[in-house]
């Protein structure tokens, strides 16, 4: 029988995100794959070279705010992230992390979790948030430390393309056009052109609209350098952006917005990023537009593409419907979970 580690035996260092090194971010994102698939759940997880780089780059270019790593014989077993927003939600910190199974039940867990909400209160940070996938022991232990459910419940849904006969998309591409006559697509690959970010910072921004985890969430403001940064990020951890925008004829305004990003250190599950529709051109299904020529487009340019994961609020009914008649079908949950004390 295996012995378990003692906590003395368990050493816990804070790592710059900077100076985080690839052996050690390969051990972690094997600790997370791990955990994933005891518990059964099937989603993606980053490998090394990507768990790396998004601690180093985040999503807007900037390191995250705090990296703790435990250690058993000299080989990581979990980590914390903390995340601190400086753009709004300033009262706000998120902490994520994972313990490989092995390592459970031992405290490891809880330490990190302390370690890095020391930092945040230390931060003047009054909201801690975190979360846990279904079928995991996360949400016991969040639970357990004195955490609380929030409206921040999501459903992952995967789209097989593969499997979908693309003349399914056509079709619902068709029925779409037919209410959104006076709008053209525009595609898009990689960075938002300079000329380009105002009406990118507009499209962004137009997600606000969208249901919110917390009554105390405020909302995400874009300006053009905050679509640079977002691109930065994404270039830096090898993320592909495909774009789909819709565009007015007749008064040339940006109307919506889709974006899939393509993990190229593993391309074949692509990621759905925000959908969204600015307010005064809702009501022509561009939407739906926008989601099946984003799968017609990228069946074709990537076809080693064979699924697409989004994530959607439970509440989000408009979206999740679009989502089904695109075909995708759910396979993950997960909860989000707020400390005040």
């Amino acid at each position: 029988m295996r012995r378990m580690p003692a906590l003395t035996d368990v050493r816990i260092e804070r790592v710059d995100p900077l100076e985080l090194d690839l052996d050690t971010a390969d051990a972690l994102a094997d600790a997370v794959a791990e955990g994933y698939r005891r518990s059964g759940v099937d989603l993606p997880v980053h490998g090394g070279p990507a768990f790396l780089q998004a601690r180093r780059l985040g999503s807007d270019n900037r390191p995250a705010a705090g990296l703790w790593v435990a250690w058993v014989d000299d080989r990581p077993v979990a980590h914390a992230d903390l995340e601190l927003p400086w753009r709004e939600n300033t009262g706000a910190a998120f902490v994520r992390g994972h313990v490989h199974p092995d390592h459970r039940r031992n405290g490891i867990g809880r330490r990190l979790f302390d370690a890095a909400v020391g930092e945040a209160r230390s931060a003047g940070r009054t909201r801690i948030y975190s979360g846990a996938m279904d079928g995991t022991p996360g949400g016991a232990a969040l639970e357990g430390w004195g955490l609380v459910p929030t409206e921040g419940r999501y459903a992952v849904r995967r789209l097989e393309l593969h499997a979908t006969p693309t003349a399914s998309w056509q079709r619902l591409h068709d029925e779409a056009v037919a209410h959104a006559g006076d709008y053209e697509l525009v595609h898009l690959v990689g960075p938002t052109p300079e000329e380009m970010l105002p009406g990118m910072a507009l499209l962004h921004e137009a997600i606000n609209d969208a249901p919110v985890d917390d009554e105390g969430e405020e909302p995400v403001l874009f300006d053009a350098q905050r679509v640079r940064d977002y691109d930065a990020a994404m270039a830096g951890r090898r993320q592909t952006v495909y774009r789909v925008l819709a565009r007015h004829r007749t008064s040339g305004e940006w109307a919506g917005l889709s974006m899939l990003c393509v993990d190229e250190f593993a391309p074949t599950v692509a990621f759905q990023e925000d959908t969204s529709v600015v307010r005064a051109h809702r009501g022509h299904r561009l939407g739906l537009l926008m989601k099946a020529d984003m799968l017609r487009w990228v069946a074709q340019e990537r076809p080693e593409i064979a699924a697409v994961d989004t994530w959607n609020s439970v509440t989000n009914h408009h979206m999740i419907a679009v989502n089904e008649r695109l075909g995708a079908r759910v396979v993950a949950h997960f909860q989000g979970y707020r400390l005040d004390r």
